[in-house]
């Protein structure tokens, strides 16, 4: 025969564990939430920069002076930071 403590503290493991499946249900949607707010915002970049080259050249100006990563940086043909 359980004793009243004994389920009390059963019920608070299956809370602890819903808890947790939640929380990681919030964090899963959130990672989801910000990957289409980025792929939103740089198909919109994109299409613009397709457009209207003065944009381009603002946007590139940009992005040479805040990508390190030399893989990251061939990706909109630029020169990689250690030749300067």
């Amino acid at each position: 025969m359980t004793t009243k403590l004994e389920k009390l503290k059963r019920k608070q493991e299956q809370l602890k564990e819903q808890i947790q499946k939640e929380a990681q249900r919030v964090k899963a949607q959130n990672r989801k939430n910000d990957t289409r707010r980025k792929i939103l915002l740089g198909t919109m970049v994109l299409d613009r920069m397709s457009k209207n080259d003065e944009y381009k050249q603002k946007i590139l100006l940009m992005l040479d002076s805040y990508l390190k990563n030399e893989r990251d940086r061939l990706l909109f043909s630029l020169e990689d930071k250690k030749h300067d």
